[in-house]
């Protein structure tokens, strides 16, 4: 039995395969079948088989055509479908004085009006909807792929089926460390049209096969398929390029004063997550920033057995005491005093020298080390903390003790314990924990954080605007601030619009009774910007950086 359903599924079919079609394929088509219709339905008509009213039935079809041809196809189908229904296609006999006078000319007129006001509809339609894809994935000054284009071609390489999951891949972050200056100098028009050319260039210079698009107003990313293991030839060209100035399309020559890291993975790095593999990349850029350096290579791309041999070497970094603690104030801006000193740590790595925190941490989570990181951590917080009471010094500490999506109740569990046996006062302690790992807590771990938050420990939501997580949300859980992201802050200082949102997220998080804490000041502008929005606490390299408990600056720590 034919039931509705089924003739709606055979419609559906027919578009589908019409759309796969080639466009010559598909006009032919139309036209044979239109011209047919209208041949058909005149034909039956002039016989008397049907009443006239069937012939509206041939607006259909134009308006189909209108649709997906557009206007122009449309009004050529039109009058050769009124030219075929009219007194030229038929012989005299069934030819009418009414027909020729008016009722010919009026089928013309239909027949040419409907497809294209559906034309016309269509081609509108089509417009808007490009501009709204071009706005969704493009970068709106440059019109370069933004962050969520990247992140799409990211995922277009992970699902290659002809690429391998050892296959290398490069992500080339460039920051231009004085935008904002050429931007004044110059005007925000030619400085994103500098922008865009040097994208330009540096495409044409690494070859064709890189893809580069622009995370911020400062900032290029591109991804290229790395052939080989070893990538001198295009850390020597992307470092000459940099170290030169970029000629304008007027001749005019600028010194942006860029800065670059490379970073190396693997297909299956992309494929495991793509956004946390981007967000590695931005942070060793940030690192690169900081410290002056024009570019870093960073291979992150460990095969499997060379997985297993980090986690071997990084065993035995904790034993042979290879990682030591670093801390770094934080300076209140109510008081004018560093008043918190945040755990960080560093690896004097045997044959690479000196590693911070941040180069090695996704290696730890990738090896399933958090864990044993976090309880070596706390275990030597706390014994320095025992050293400096015998010193007739408390200062208070922020801990993370999430370096994932999860938290460990484990990890609590130990640091309530450091608390009780040592009797550190728990207002002393600050802990940090992802703001995505705040929404996704456990039971037992929002369990063991309410103890901790209930005798006095404070808890900080860090990577605040990276994740999911709102004031609103955060309000219902045991937290007393919010560490706000770098990115944040880093598109506060070079745009209006992200500058008014930061300062929203400040005020309502004072609302709420949160503090708000900023990392990554890393230059002057930002530091007064973030104390004329109100953030009560801010750490970066412009104050200090972090330093081994020996050199911390006490005179300055209340």
């Amino acid at each position: 039995m034919v039931t509705f359903s089924k003739i709606s599924r055979f419609f559906q079919l027919a578009l589908i395969r019409a759309l796969r079609m080639q466009a010559e394929s598909v006009f032919i088509a139309s036209f044979v079948l239109l011209v047919l219709s209208a041949a058909i339905v005149r034909l039956v008509i002039s016989s008397g088989g049907l009443p006239s009213i069937y012939s509206s039935l041939i607006y259909i079809p134009l308006a189909i055509v209108g649709l997906l041809f557009g206007f122009r196809a449309g009004l050529l189908f039109g009058i050769i479908t009124a030219i075929v229904m009219g007194p030229f296609a038929l012989s005299s006999p069934f030819i009418s004085d009414n027909l020729v006078s008016t009722g010919w000319v009026f089928l013309l007129m239909s027949c040419t009006f409907v497809p294209v006001i559906t034309g016309l509809v269509s081609s509108t339609l089509k417009t808007t909807l490009r501009r709204e894809q071009h706005a969704k994935f493009r970068h709106q000054e440059t019109g370069l792929p933004n962050i969520k284009a990247l992140l799409g071609y990211f995922k277009s390489l992970s699902k290659n089926p002809r690429l391998s999951d050892e296959s290398l891949f490069d992500i080339i972050d460039i920051r231009l460390k004085n935008f904002d200056d050429i931007q004044q100098k110059i005007g925000t028009e030619k400085a994103h049209r500098l922008v865009k050319l040097m994208a330009k260039q540096l495409s044409e210079l690494l070859g064709n096969q890189v893809h580069f698009g622009q995370a911020s107003d400062n900032e290029l990313i591109g991804v290229q398929h790395a052939a080989e293991k070893e990538n001198h030839n295009v850390q020597d060209n992307l470092k000459e390029y940099l170290q030169k100035e970029v000629q304008a399309e007027d001749g005019t020559s600028y010194q942006l004063d860029p800065s670059a890291s490379i970073l190396r993975v693997n297909k299956r790095q992309l494929t495991e997550s793509s956004q946390e593999v981007l967000k590695r990349s931005r942070d060793r850029a940030y690192r690169v920033k900081d410290t002056g350096d024009i570019l870093s290579f960073f291979d992150e791309s460990e095969p499997a057995q060379q997985q297993s041999s980090f986690s071997k070497q990084f065993k035995d970094a904790l034993i042979n005491n290879e990682i030591s603690l670093l801390y770094q104030p934080r300076l209140s801006t109510v008081t004018g005093h560093f008043e918190t000193l945040e755990v960080s740590s560093r690896w004097l790595h045997p044959t690479r020298g000196d590693i911070i925190f941040s180069e090695f941490a996704s290696m730890i989570k990738e090896n399933q080390l958090t864990k044993d990181y976090l309880m070596w951590m706390i275990e030597s917080c706390f014994a320095d903390l025992s050293q400096l009471t015998q010193e007739q010094r408390q200062p208070k500490v922020s801990i993370d003790i999430s370096l994932g999506e999860d938290v460990e109740p484990n990890v609590l569990y130990a640091l309530a314990n450091k608390i009780q046996t040592t009797d550190y006062p728990p207002t002393r302690i600050c802990i940090e924990v992802l703001d995505s790992a705040l929404m996704n807590l456990t039971p037992k771990t929002r369990t063991y954080l309410e103890k901790l938050h209930n005798i006095g420990c404070n808890i900080i939501a860090d990577h605040f605007g990276e994740g999911f997580s709102t004031i609103q949300s955060l309000f219902k859980l045991p937290v007393d601030a919010i560490k706000l992201s770098d990115e944040l802050i880093h598109s506060a200082a070079s745009n209006s619009d992200a500058k008014r949102q930061l300062a929203s997220i400040v005020k309502i998080a004072h609302a709420k009774g949160l503090r708000t804490i900023a990392t990554g000041v890393n230059s002057k502008e930002k530091l007064l910007l973030l104390k004329h929005i109100g953030c009560e606490e801010l750490q970066g390299s412009v104050l200090t950086p972090p330093v081994l408990k020996e050199a911390l600056p006490w005179e300055r720590i209340k």
